[in-house]
């Protein structure tokens, strides 16, 4: 909690128009913040420091978005540089610093594996029902995007008689400049965890 109240208050410190161009947010005003995680919009009160969604908001009820998704969101926000997408994906281990972390990702992906490892259909599904996109030069591959500015492809493969199912995350070369490495490991535990239930 002392985190994420320290990650809000640098936010507030901070200029709006610019967190906005870097963000590909739009403002509502100059004290609300309006972005989209996976497919749903969200709203960032800066005056208040709350995080909720935008369309239970408007219905005027606030469905408050929990502390541990809200720190990732001000992640993303605080770290933002606008550097443009390239087109180019790399692996976790591409990343900087991501040496030191990419043998944990088997492991965070193995739920995956196991759930979907006769079904890429029922897998690519799943990730349109959080947003994904087709991705087609793999059979069973889609883009999600947990910020409009930080893609994720993910290329399924399914279980055959020579081979055990699998499954590859690749990340824009532009990603670091959007979320710090390990936080980028902590987004595909939080996709993870979406494409599993």
């Amino acid at each position: 909690m002392e985190i994420y109240k320290k990650m809000f208050e640098e936010l507030i410190t901070r200029d709006v128009s610019s967190i906005l161009r870097y963000t590909g947010a739009r403002t509502l005003n100059d004290s609300r913040i309006k972005l989209n995680f996976f497919k749903k919009e969200i709203i960032v009160g800066l005056r208040k420091k709350e995080i909720y969604y935008f369309k239970e908001s408007a219905a005027g009820k606030k469905e408050l978005i929990d502390t541990y998704t809200s720190s990732l969101i001000l992640h993303y926000l605080l770290n933002a540089d606008g550097t443009p997408l390239s087109g180019r994906w790399i692996s976790f281990r591409e990343l900087p610093g991501g040496l030191f972390y990419w043998q944990t990702i088997p492991g965070v992906l193995e739920p995956l594996v196991r759930k979907y490892e006769g079904n890429g259909s029922e897998f690519l599904k799943k990730t349109f029902e959080i947003g994904g996109e087709k991705y087609n030069q793999f059979k069973f591959a889609s883009i999600i995007y947990p910020f409009k500015m930080f893609p994720v492809l993910m290329i399924f493969d399914e279980k055959s008689v020579e081979f055990e199912a699998g499954i590859r995350v690749l990340f824009d070369e532009s990603a670091s400049h959007y979320i710090k490495t390990d936080i980028i490991k902590l987004v595909v535990v939080y996709i993870v965890n979406k494409l599993c239930k």
